[in-house]
C-alpha cells in the first residue's frame, strides 16, 4: 500500500449522509490511479458522474498537504474548477473532512477560503476557469475538475498558466472530467489522451485513464454500465441506471443523458442527429475515378455576414457516396469565433478549410465566384439550394449554366425528412465517405434532431448550439439525389423539376 493510500484511509472520513464521519475505504479504481500516477507529471482521468470523483479530489489534496507537512516541503495545492459554485463544493469536501476529524486539525487549519499548514508554510486554495489566470503560482499539486465545463475562452488560458507553473518544482497535475461536447477545449485533450492510450503518441509523463463505453456498445446493457462506472454499486446504483435506461428507450434526451453523463460518450448538440464518432468513422481517401461519378452540389447561403456552405455529393450509381465541402465566412464573424473557439479556429485555418472574406459582408460576387470555381473543378450536374437569401446569386448562376441547372429545396419536412433519414443510414452503414473536413464535423456535431408524431425528421437551426450550414447543405444535396437523381438519366433531361 502506498503512503497516499494509507494516509487517506487513516485520516479521511466521509462527509455526507448517514455515513458521515466513517473512515474512507478506497475503491479499486482510486487505488489504481494513486499507484499508477506515481512519477507522472500529468494524469488525465475521464469518469462518469456520481462515481465519487469530487470526494476523491479532496482526499488527494489532504494526503498531499499532510505529506508536505511531514516533509517540510511547502506544499501548494490548487483546485481548479469550472465555476465558483463547483470550486465551493470541492473546497467544502476538504474543509469538512478536516473539521470532522480532530486529528487533522493538528496539522491543517481550515479557513473560510483556504487551508493552511499549522506552523509551517503551505496552503490549499481554489480558482475557477471563468476568472483570472493563475500566472505566478508555484504549485506542487494541481487538481482540475470537470474540464468539459471550463470556460472556452478563459479555460485554455488558465490551463496553460497552471501547466507552465509546474516548471520550478516536481509538481503533478491531475485533471478529472466527465464527457462533454465535441470540439471543446476538453475534447482536444480527450483526443490526446486517447492517442497516448492507444500508443499513437509516446508521452511517458502523461497517464490517461478513461472509463466509458464505446459509441458502438449497447447503452442499455448492464455490462456496459459496469465497464463505464467503476463505482457501480457503491456511489451509483444499478437501480438508478436501470430506471434511466427504461426511460431512455422511449425518450431521446434521456438517452443522451445516459450516454453522455453515465457512459462518458462525447457528444455535440443537446439531441444529436449524427454522433461525431460515427461521422468520423466515415473518413476515407478520395475514391479512384471520383471524376466519373455523378455529382450534385448543395448550397446553403445563410446570412451575408456568416457561414456559406458549398457541398458536393458524389454518387457512383450504386451504393456508394462521397462528399467534399467548401466554406466561406467573413473576417468579422471569424474574429468572433476566435474568441469563443480559439483552438477550433486555429485548426480550421491551418488546414485551409475556410475561405475568409475580408470585412463584414459575404457579397453576391464572392458567392458566385466560389460556385463557378467549384463547378469548373468538378463535374457538377445540378445545384440544389435553399431559396432563402439566394435569389440574386442563383440568378447569376442560371445566366451562365441555364435555368435547368439550379433547383430549390425548401428546408421543411416535405423535402428534408427522407434525405435526413438517408444520410443517417449512410453514416451508420459507412456507405458515405468524406475527407475529414473539421468545419463539417463541427456543423454535424451542432445539428440536433427533431422528430414529430408522424416520425418526420427535421433540424432546427435556431435551436442548434451553433452553426449547422454544412449539414444543411449536405442534406440539400441529398434531397436532390432522393427526389431526382436516383433515375438512371441525367438530371438535365428532366424538364419539370420544381421544388416548393
Amino acid at each position: 500500500m502506498t503512503w497516499t493510500e494509507e494516509t487517506i484511509e487513516r485520516y479521511c472520513v466521509l462527509t455526507e449522509d448517514a455515513a458521515a464521519g466513517t473512515p474512507v475505504k478506497l475503491m479499486e479504481w482510486q487505488r489504481d490511479l494513486i499507484r499508477r500516477s506515481e512519477g507522472k507529471r500529468m494524469v488525465w482521468l475521464e469518469i462518469p458522474r456520481k462515481n465519487g470523483k469530487s470526494a476523491f479530489i479532496a482526499m488527494l489534496a489532504i494526503a498531499h498537504l499532510l505529506k508536505g507537512w511531514k516533509d517540510g516541503t511547502n506544499p501548494q495545492v490548487i483546485i481548479a474548477a469550472a465555476t465558483r459554485e463547483q470550486a465551493g463544493i470541492l473546497f467544502g469536501y476538504v474543509r469538512n473532512t478536516i473539521l470532522m476529524n480532530p486529528v487533522l486539525k493538528q496539522a491543517l487549519i481550515p479557513y473560510r477560503k483556504e487551508i493552511h499548514l499549522l506552523n509551517k508554510p503551505g496552503f490549499l486554495k481554489t480558482i475557477t476557469s471563468d476568472g483570472l489566470s493563475n500566472h505566478g503560482a508555484n504549485p506542487s499539486l494541481i487538481l482540475c475538475d470537470e474540464i468539459h465545463a471550463w470556460n472556452e475562452h478563459k479555460g485554455p488560458e488558465l490551463w496553460e498558466a497552471l501547466r507552465t507553473s509546474m516548471a520550478a518544482r516536481p509538481s503533478q497535475m491531475i485533471a478529472i472530467t466527465t464527457a462533454g461536447g465535441a470540439f471543446t477545449f476538453a475534447h482536444k485533450w480527450h483526443e490526446y489522451a486517447t492517442k497516448v492510450l492507444n500508443g499513437d503518441v509516446d508521452d511517458p509523463s502523461f497517464l490517461p485513464i478513461i472509463y466509458g463505453a464505446k459509441d458502438t456498445e449497447d447503452p442499455h446493457d448492464p455490462a456496459v454500465w459496469a465497464k463505464a462506472n467503476p463505482s457501480l454499486g457503491v456511489t451509483v446504483s444499478l437501480e438508478y441506471l436501470q430506471e434511466l435506461s427504461n426511460t431512455a428507450k422511449f425518450d431521446e434526451p434521456t438517452l443522451l443523458s445516459l450516454r453522455k453523463l453515465h457512459l462518458n460518450q462525447w457528444a455535440g448538440s443537446a439531441q444529436p442527429y449524427i454522433e461525431l464518432g460515427s461521422w468520423n468513422r466515415c473518413i476515407q481517401k478520395e475514391p479512384a475515378g471520383l471524376g466519373t461519378w455523378r455529382c450534385y452540389m448543395g448550397v446553403d447561403l445563410a446570412a451575408v455576414n456568416d457561414w456559406t456552405a458549398y457541398v458536393l455529393l458524389f454518387w457512383d450509381g450504386g451504393e456508394r457516396f462521397y462528399t467534399k465541402q467548401f466554406y466561406q465566412i467573413t473576417q468579422h464573424s471569424m474574429d468572433k469565433r476566435k474568441n469563443r473557439y480559439p483552438n477550433l479556429v486555429r485548426n480550421w485555418m491551418k488546414g485551409g478549410h475556410v475561405e475568409v472574406i475580408e470585412g463584414e459582408v459575404n457579397t453576391t460576387p464572392d458567392r458566385v465566384r466560389k460556385i463557378f470555381e467549384v463547378c469548373e473543378a468538378y463535374p457538377v450536374e445540378a445545384i440544389f439550394f435553399d431559396p432563402w437569401n439566394a435569389a440574386e446569386t442563383i440568378d447569376q448562376v442560371r445566366q451562365r449554366y441555364g435555368a435547368k441547372f439550379c433547383f430549390e429545396v425548401r428546408q421543411g419536412v416535405l423535402m428534408i425528412n427522407e434525405p435526413m433519414k438517408l444520410l443517417y443510414r449512410l453514416v451508420q452503414q459507412k456507405r458515405i465517405g468524406h475527407d475529414g473536413n473539421p468545419v463539417t464535423a463541427w456543423h454535424i456535431s451542432n445539428t440536433n434532431l427533431q422528430i414529430d408524431k408522424n416520425d418526420n425528421w427535421t433540424f432546427n437551426k435556431s435551436k442548434a448550439p451553433d452553426k449547422i450550414d454544412g449539414t444543411a447543405a449536405l442534406i440539400t444535396a441529398l434531397a436532390g439525389y432522393v427526389h431526382n437523381a436516383q433515375a438512371n438519366t441525367s438530371i438535365y433531361e428532366k424538364e419539370d423539376i420544381v421544388f416548393v
